[in-house]
């Protein structure tokens, strides 16, 4: 990793966040697929996961896939045998695709998606899990040689959580608030989401790391997200921290 890259990405990911805020649908979308673009991703995709009450073109939120790769993919039901979402459905944590645990010998059907996948140009790609109280989602994106490097997933892994969320969020009546953050959990929230880390936030406002990461928790239990990323991505989203 050369010198600043982790600041650079760290960057252009609140950069992405403050740009698209006020911005209408596919406005954001143009912003998203261009940053992701710099990273080495050629395509995406936002849905959720099928199930047998729906399907994928039903769940779709954005579409940034190869439309041939994506009709075939639904013609053939590879959702069915997708190792990514199956192994998405099962986790919390982003994971790059070759991560998605398979064995190609006993589970052929999932080596066939992604040897036909890499047909596409969609090699080696990325996986964001997302879980709502009204069911889970992923954000996918891939392409030949994207830059894997912890400070770029980073990058993507926020982008994406932002972008997905207030994509939900546009057209839709805002809900009550209810278990609204306190000023210290926003406050804590807000040096998150500018890269600081619970003991250099400890330092900054005086108090124990353990205080700052207790509070991290409880923002993150109150705002329904995963970890602390998607706390600070939902409270961006909701007006209730600004960068």
């Amino acid at each position: 990793m050369i010198v600043g890259e982790d600041q650079l990405w760290g960057r252009r990911a609140l950069e992405f966040v403050d740009a698209v805020e006020k911005l209408d649908g596919p406005s954001l979308i143009t912003r998203f697929e261009a940053l992701i673009a710099s990273c080495g991703f050629t395509a995406y995709i936002m849905a959720g996961l099928p199930s047998k009450s729906a399907g994928l073109p039903e769940l779709t939120l954005a579409n940034g896939w190869p439309r041939d790769w994506f009709e075939m993919y639904v013609r053939e039901n590879f959702s069915a045998v997708d190792p990514v979402p199956r192994h998405g459905a099962t986790t919390v944590h982003p994971f790059v695709w070759s991560e998605a645990p398979y064995d190609r010998d006993r589970d052929p059907s999932a080596h066939r998606v992604m040897t036909r996948a890499a047909e596409f140009g969609l090699v080696e790609g990325y996986c964001i899990p997302l879980h709502y109280d009204d069911g889970s989602a992923a954000i996918s994106m891939a392409g030949k040689e994207p830059d894997l490097s912890p400070a770029a997933r980073g990058a993507m892994q926020l982008v994406s959580i932002y972008a997905h969320t207030r994509l939900r969020a546009i057209g839709r009546p805002k809900p009550p608030r209810r278990n609204r953050l306190t000023a210290r959990e926003c406050e804590i929230l807000k040096w998150a989401a500018q890269g600081k880390t619970a003991w250099e936030i400890s330092m900054i406002l005086s108090i124990t790391e353990r205080t700052v990461k207790f509070h991290l928790i409880e923002a993150a239990r109150k705002l329904d997200a995963a970890n602390r990323t998607a706390a600070v991505a939902k409270a961006l989203t909701l007006g209730l921290i600004r960068l």
